[in-house]
């Protein structure tokens, strides 16, 4: 893969991690727990949300979603909240997955074509990480170098980063198809300052050092793209 497309794939992972809004859900209409012959833990207690859907669709929603989402290694779903808004056919689904074990939850948004009964995601924000993986991940990014260099020069050091978790099928793109945490610096202002640095939490090394002033310095172009 080309320099610029590792960028704007990496530029992306940033956008996510310095954003992502959580929406309000709207007025609770069921609440829904897995089958007993399910795979999922049968303490999540999963609740929809949402207007003028019929049963049959709910439930398809449901089943979809929860093959879909998966939780990082080690941690257990315990709540899940699926927030539907009818689109014509289709449905603009957010679901958020809280954990017991973890500060913030898991965002996901979907799109359920209700023609064709598929779920397809459109981005992301992975937050249900355990405090011990964060501190772990945030450990190796600042002992990068490039990392450090960065955060010195531009008084970064008293911002308390973000630690979010990368897909495989988004990771492919440029590194492996493997998950991985991304640590992330921004200082808010008239010209913000982000540092990013991708980290590998097997192997305990980061893989790749992103800073928007790198981009702007080097005359490139920072796709705005959202998982």
């Amino acid at each position: 893969m080309s320099k610029k497309k590792i960028v704007a794939v990496i530029a992306a992972v940033v956008v996510v991690a310095a954003g992502g809004v959580y929406l309000a859900l709207p007025t609770l209409e069921h609440g829904l727990s897995p089958a007993p012959d399910s795979e999922l833990d049968l303490h999540m207690n999963v609740e929809f949300f949402g207007m003028g859907i019929n049963e049959e669709t709910k439930t398809s929603i449901v089943s979809e979603v929860l093959a879909e989402i998966t939780p990082y290694k080690g941690v257990k779903y315990n709540k899940v909240n699926i927030s539907a808004t009818k689109n014509g056919e289709d449905h603009d689904l957010r679901v958020i997955c809280f954990s017991d074990a973890c500060e913030y939850p898991d965002v996901y948004d979907f799109t359920y074509y209700g023609a064709s009964k598929q779920l397809v995601q459109n981005r992301y924000v992975l937050e249900a990480i355990p405090p011990n993986e964060r501190a772990k991940a945030i450990s190796v990014a600042i002992q990068n170098e490039d990392a450090a260099n960065l955060m010195r020069t531009n008084s970064l050091e008293s911002v308390t980063p973000t630690v979010r978790r990368v897909l495989p099928e988004t990771a492919e793109k440029f590194y492996l198809p493997k998950t991985l945490l991304s640590v992330t610096w921004t200082l808010f202002g008239e010209y913000p300052v982000v540092v990013s640095v991708l980290v590998d939490p097997d192997e305990g090394k980061g893989v790749n050092v992103w800073s928007n002033l790198e981009v702007e310095n080097k005359g490139g172009e920072m796709e705005k793209n959202e998982w």
